[in-house]
């Protein structure tokens, strides 16, 4: 019995579904007929950006039938080029399911196509080398010590002011194999590995966030124990939001004068990158931070909060 996954989301639970034993047939014989177009659930070889990620497909019950081909337990079609797609076809599959969760506007984003960025490796340990990535139009300036950056004074951007943060640049500890697919960006962010796939903002608390807006999700970090301004050997993160959609996190790994940022778009592996490839990090008071940095169709961009902790607790 076959499970497939629409890997769209980073912090909601992505749309599922079973397949029935006809659908699950031919899309063995549509892999058969191009297994090149298979790749690993999660692999740092690829590097996705926010929004859809193709579809994982994974064994969930063994019913005892003879396949023509032997899959492995979990696997990713799309992210590979293919003569003929088994995505397209497989997300497809999705309006047979009553249940599956798939809506429209899911639909219209996974049309759009998996942007793959540039497997650009940035250690934010190492001495910064220049930004890369590709251009980026109508870029508004970086929240920064130095000025720039809009709202700036409502939007609890003083992370730079406070005197005594955490910092972790840490994503190869969450980029292990028995943590990438188990931690999502909430758990990044709390610098919790927590093994929580889709850990909601106030679910620890006993207030989970209720919408998916700025207002509902910052009360759902309030709960948390989340606050607007500095805290004591804090932890430091951003929240943007796709409206009513999903909701997602970056944390703030390094001090100055870069500043570097890390994010997890899901159950994929953690990156100081964004979805146009640059690096995020400041220099001379150029460059990027979570407020202008390319985020696909996470256009709310909803603040910085802080919170005393070197790990805060999700769930």
């Amino acid at each position: 019995m076959l499970e497939v996954e629409l890997d769209i989301l980073s912090g909601m639970p992505n749309p599922t579904w079973i397949l029935s034993g006809e659908h699950e047939r031919e899309l063995v014989d549509r892999i058969a007929a191009d297994p090149a177009q298979l790749s690993p659930a999660a692999t740092a070889e690829e590097q996705f950006s926010l929004g859809y990620r193709g579809l994982l497909v994974r064994t969930v019950k063994t019913d005892g039938e003879q396949r023509s081909l032997t899959l492995p337990q979990e696997f990713r079609v799309g992210s590979r080029p293919a003569t003929e797609p088994a995505a397209e076809w497989l997300l497809g599959t999705a309006e047979s399911y009553r249940d599956s969760g798939v809506t429209d506007v899911l639909r219209e984003a996974a049309a759009e196509g998996i942007a793959r960025i540039d497997n650009l490796v940035v250690d934010p340990a190492q001495p910064a080398t220049g930004f890369g990535g590709r251009e980026q139009q109508d870029n508004e300036d970086p929240d920064t010590p130095n000025g720039g950056g809009e709202g700036v004074s409502t939007r609890g951007a003083t992370w730079w002011a406070c005197g005594s943060n955490y910092f972790s640049a840490n994503a190869d500890l969450f980029n292990r194999p028995e943590n990438v697919t188990r931690n999502n960006c909430y758990c990044f962010a709390s610098n919790h590995l927590a093994g929580v796939r889709y850990a909601l903002p106030g679910k620890r608390g006993g207030r989970p966030a209720t919408s998916i807006t700025c207002g509902g999700c910052t009360d759902g970090l309030r709960a948390d124990g989340w606050q607007d301004g500095c805290q004591t050997n804090g932890l430091t993160i951003a929240m943007v939001i796709w409206p009513n959609v999903d909701y997602h996190f970056y944390r703030l790994v390094t001090g100055g004068p870069n500043w570097w940022w890390g994010h997890k778009p899901g159950g994929t592996p953690a990156k100081y990158t964004d979805d146009c490839g640059h690096a995020i990090y400041q220099e001379n008071g150029t460059g990027y931070a979570p407020n202008n940095i390319c985020r696909g169709n996470y256009t709310n961009f909803c603040g910085y909060f802080y919170q005393n902790n070197s790990t805060a607790l999700v769930a």
